[in-house]
């Protein structure tokens, strides 16, 4: 058998990534055979997320930031939803045969591993003209607690956590290859080439929380889906939202995986008690109305916001 060959390949650079926590995760049974098997006593989550060369991030980044990003980005919709990550399959597609692409691609993978302390269950190998990475996260969750879209009340506050805006920042700094960045270029980088997912603290805010979404496609965008599974209206406040660089790009780019959830007034405390033990930064940036879509306003006036975030079909 070749070292080029799938199954090869497969052996020697893909086997074993994370398998010091499989009892942890219940998992009995990893790559290697025509599927894994685990067990749990809870709900499970489950979520599928794909990255595309040139939509998702630059074709020429390192395999090993391609394959942390890809894990990142699939496993955050674990936490916007308050569950705990138990593990992930994925599904890549090389447009390269090279060892050496290979494992610095698994690196990545082992490097997210560790630093969340989660197993690869398995996942599939193919070659192909562009580089794409399908991730499934499963997580386990109390059904009571699952944050869901539709959950919005009326009068319900909206929250958003840290700062928006970095990602679209760091990304136009990958394209610049600039050098010798500042710390906030770094930070910024950052944001885009492996998002934080603070799960300890999603899984603490489900306690407390109505509704919730990962920030992927844009605020705009990301608010409207709560807003129209919740058949309610959101108004915000431009003035009051975090944000680093251009406000309308902050609000649509999308990409930096904070979430963006809403609570009721007599929740308050229980958020800033939340907020400080997980050192998370949290701002109240509007509120859910009778009504539908989203209104912003900025000092005190409304404005319009024509491109309301990222759409595949739709740029």
């Amino acid at each position: 058998m070749k070292d080029s060959d799938e199954f090869s390949i497969l052996k020697k650079v893909f086997k074993n990534l994370g398998n010091q926590y499989f009892d942890s995760s219940n998992l009995f049974i990893g790559p290697g055979d025509d599927a894994g098997l685990f067990k749990t006593k809870k709900e499970l989550i489950f979520s599928t997320d794909t990255s595309v060369a040139n939509v998702h991030f630059p074709k020429d980044l390192e395999p090993k930031l391609i394959a942390y990003r890809a894990c990142a980005v699939a496993a955050s919709d674990i936490a916007a939803c308050g569950g705990k990550l138990k593990w992930l399959s994925i599904a890549l597609t090389a447009n390269s045969k090279k060892k050496k692409w290979l494992e610095e691609f698994s690196k990545g993978i082992k490097e997210f591993s560790d630093y969340y302390k989660v197993p690869i269950i398995g996942g599939d190998l193919t070659l192909g003209k562009e580089i794409s990475v399908s991730i499934g996260a499963c997580g386990e969750i109390d059904k009571k607690y699952f944050m869901r879209r539709d959950g919005g009340k009326e009068k319900d506050l909206i929250f958003v956590t840290g700062n928006l805006g970095e990602a679209s920042i760091g990304l136009n700094l990958l394209k610049q290859k600039k050098q010798n960045l500042k710390s906030e270029e770094k930070i910024c980088l950052k944001r885009f080439l492996k998002p934080e997912i603070d799960f300890l603290f999603s899984q603490d805010l489900s306690r407390i929380a109505n509704s919730c979404i990962d920030i992927s496609d844009g605020l705009m965008a990301d608010l409207n889906h709560i807003c129209d599974q919740s058949n309610l209206k959101a108004e915000i406040n431009l003035d009051n939202v975090p944000l680093i660089g251009n406000a309308i790009t902050a609000i649509t780019w999308g990409d930096d995986y904070q979430l963006c959830f809403t609570i009721g007034a007599s929740n308050l405390k229980k958020l800033t008690k939340i907020s400080k033990k997980h050192k998370v930064k949290i701002t109240n940036i509007g509120k859910l109305k009778k009504g539908n879509g989203i209104s912003v306003l900025s000092k005190g006036k409304k404005i319009n916001i024509k491109k309301a975030g990222y759409n595949h079909f739709n740029g």
